[in-house]
């Protein structure tokens, strides 16, 4: 931190708290000494005027003692000022510079009621206790005792005075812990009782003379003989009163004009109070310090939010214009959607009355499909009645026809015995014959008999054409009977094929129900739903008429805070002109 001070504008400094404090203390002893002289029994009894008391007040050994103490409470306090001086020369240390003059102040009043209470009892000792004046010890210490008080507290706040400029370059906004000045804290209470101790000690010493003088004093008389003394005693018992006040009032203007320029919105939101005593207003000038500070950034981030909100507030008034258009095209189109919908809706009803019928139609071809697959298996079984039956015929068929095989074998039997007996009738004939008369019987019995082999054998011949003929038939028969039988099997297996066929159609007829039924049952559900939806379509349908009406709104709104946030924006620029 570069210094802000010369050499010689510090030295300069050095000498004025020079001046302050023994000019200060100075002037209150001379003044305290001029009063003892002034109300002084023994120079009453020795005849002293005004002018012969007034060399009185300056005397050697005082004097001395003035001086002596007064050097040493100067180098105190130049040397609790050290850090503040070396930073308004060199500019180190400011931490330390910032404390420099908190204990000072106790340091001057601790110093100098010591000093002149130790000086008067020496003073009083070196005089074997009765000094020249002739004051007794108990009103010559407290009355030195007083000044001391008094003196301390005159110098403390006229070097504070002079230092207010000083700890104004320190640049101190806020206290740390610790910073707790308890002298500036208390000052006026400490002013307060210094001018009432001394104005009340020296009112006691000025009591006790007129108390010890000859001869009654009237009142008129006392109070102008004392009058003037306490007059002159209030006056420089509330020049610390006064200084305090002063102290105060250079804390307090500068926080007046910071408050005011902050409500009237001039304020210059770079600068901050300079604390310049560690106090309630210190204290004050912190809390006011951190509110310029809160108030900068939020003026800061009002004018950001100013400039965001002016943005924001155009878009705003750009889209809800685009919006406006926007929802009201919207409007119209679900408008429109909601009209195809509820055409979509009468479509879906009567599709739905369709998917019923061809339920309920399917459910009957289920059931003619069910009751033909039962016909069919009915027929199924009288064909294979009628197959196991032909079976046996062909069979019995069969067998006749082998048994016609064994009646050729006993036509020709029959016919091979007919033809032997043919030839044994031939030769009974012939033998019959050479027989003579006696053979005429048996050439009968014997051409009865070739007669009836005769007719066997034509019999058989017939017999013989007639099983032909029957054999034939039978053969042609067992052709026709196996070809039925083939028929049959065809038959039969066509009819296996047909029961197949009629199964699957069932099944399928089975499937096409149950998806006939499902389709039923999706296009309910699909129409309740569709209905669904068109309500709900036709409430997005109001809705979008709705949004459109406050998108208008909104458009109007925009443009009335497009027009706040002008003014707001001039307002934030007006705030940061004045930063």
């Amino acid at each position: 931190m570069s210094n802000t001070y010369s050499r010689r504008e510090v030295a300069s400094m050095r000498l004025r708290i020079f001046t302050s404090l023994f000019g200060g203390l100075f002037v209150f002893l001379v003044f305290s000494e001029f009063l003892n002289a002034l109300f002084n029994i023994k120079y009453d009894n020795l005849g002293y005027s005004l002018a012969q008391r007034v060399p009185l007040a300056f005397k050697p050994t005082v004097m001395v003692f003035f001086v002596l103490f007064s050097s040493i409470l100067y180098f105190l306090v130049l040397r609790y000022l050290r850090p503040l001086l070396r930073f308004l020369e060199k500019g180190d240390e400011p931490g330390k510079a910032r404390g420099a003059a908190i204990r000072m102040p106790w340091v001057i009043i601790l110093f100098q009621v010591s000093a002149w209470s130790f000086a008067t009892i020496v003073y009083y000792a070196i005089g074997g206790w009765q000094v020249a004046s002739g004051i007794p010890l108990f009103f010559g210490l407290l009355t030195k005792l007083s000044t001391g008080f008094v003196s301390a507290l005159y110098v403390t706040f006229m070097i504070n005075l002079l230092l207010k400029e000083a700890k104004r370059e320190l640049h101190i906004t806020d206290m740390r812990p610790g910073e707790r000045d308890l002298f500036s804290r208390y000052k006026d209470y400490l002013a307060n009782f210094s001018a009432v101790f001394f104005i009340a000690s020296y009112g006691a010493y000025i009591g006790y003379y007129f108390a010890c003088r000859d001869g009654a004093l009237g009142l008129s008389r006392f109070i102008l003989s004392a009058g003037p003394a306490f007059l002159a005693l209030v006056v420089v018992g509330i020049v610390p009163i006064f200084l305090s006040k002063r102290e105060y009032r250079f804390q307090i203007d500068s926080i007046i004009k910071e408050m005011k320029e902050l409500t009237e919105g001039s304020i210059d939101l770079s600068q901050r109070i300079d604390i310049i005593n560690f106090d309630e207003l210190g204290q004050l000038s912190m809390y006011v310090n951190r509110n310029i500070i809160r108030y900068s950034s939020f003026t800061s981030s009002m004018s950001q939010m100013v400039e965001q909100l002016v943005t924001a507030a155009l878009s705003l008034s750009t889209t809800s214009q685009e919006n406006s258009s926007v929802s009201n095209q919207q409007a119209a189109a679900v408008a429109e959607v909601v009209s195809t919908m509820e055409d979509a809706d009468r479509l879906g009803k009567a599709a739905a009355e369709r998917a019923g019928e061809v339920d309920h139609k399917s459910l009957k071809t289920l059931e003619t499909v069910t009751e033909g697959v039962n016909l069919m298996a009915k027929y199924l079984e009288t064909m294979e009645s009628i197959r196991k039956s032909n079976e046996n015929t062909l069979e019995f068929i069969r067998s006749l026809n082998e048994d016609i095989k064994t009646i050729w074998d006993v036509v020709r039997m029959i016919n091979s015995i007919a033809n032997q007996v043919k030839i044994i009738a031939f030769n009974a004939e012939l033998e019959a014959s050479s027989a003579g008369p006696a053979g005429k019987n048996f050439e009968i019995v014997a051409t009865e008999i070739r007669r009836l082999a005769d007719n066997t054998v034509a019999s058989t011949a017939e017999i013989r054409d007639k099983t032909k003929l029957i054999e034939g038939a039978a053969r042609n028969l067992i052709d026709s009977s196996e070809n039925t039988t083939k028929a049959i099997q065809s038959g039969w297996d066509n009819s296996r094929k047909i029961q197949e066929a009629f199964d699957s159609v069932k099944t399928s007829s089975e499937d096409t129900s149950q998806s006939a039924q499902a389709i039923n049952e999706s296009m309910r559900m699909q129409t309740g739903g569709f209905e669904q939806i068109l309500m709900t379509m036709k409430q997005i349908a109001r809705s979008a008429s709705d949004v459109a009406e406050s998108t208008s709104m909104i458009t109007s709104t925009a443009q009335g805070l497009t027009g706040m946030v002008a003014e707001m924006r001039k307002l934030a620029q007006s705030q940061e002109g004045s930063v």
